[in-house]
């Protein structure tokens, strides 16, 4: 009878253990699955006339123009542009038209600075853009999109 008992106990005690592992084990995957699901609502896209991209060739300077196209905020000051490639020694930004939250739908004006650039009229370049959404459920995604875009150089 004590060696049922104490069996009993054992296995009873076991059981809750394993019952306390296995709900934060499902809790664990329940929140991943969710910033999955998040992932897919982050996005980002090239906007304006890719054949048409200012290139102001006195101050050496492209603009380019990102959208928003997820149903997330972007973080609107922590981001890459690469042009060929290469980074540009400086960039300024500024989001259209609320100046300061990149929201859904809106516009990320993007100044390039690269005093280096020796590019000509109508040369294409590549252009590679990623950046992060702001917190989503405890997460943040990146977005990430990349073309070709033909510049347009003005003094």
């Amino acid at each position: 009878m004590i060696m049922l008992i104490t069996a009993l106990l054992i296995s009873g005690g076991a059981s809750a253990v394993l019952l306390s592992e296995w709900s934060d084990a499902v809790r664990t995957v329940q929140t991943n699955e969710r910033a999955s699901s998040d992932k897919d609502d982050v996005s980002v896209a090239m906007a304006g006339d890719p054949a048409m991209v200012a290139h102001n060739t006195t101050s050496s300077t492209i603009t380019l123009f990102f959208l928003n196209t997820g149903m997330y905020e972007l973080n609107s000051s922590t981001y890459e542009v690469l042009i060929n490639g290469a980074a540009p020694t400086s960039t300024t930004q500024t989001v259209l038209p609320s100046g300061s939250e990149w929201n859904p739908g809106h516009l990320l004006e993007v100044v390039l600075t690269d005093t280096s650039w020796s590019f000509s009229d109508g040369e294409d370049v590549s252009v590679y853009f990623v950046g992060i959404s702001e917190r989503v459920n405890g997460f943040t995604h990146s977005a990430s999109t990349n073309g070709e875009v033909r510049l347009n150089a003005f003094a």
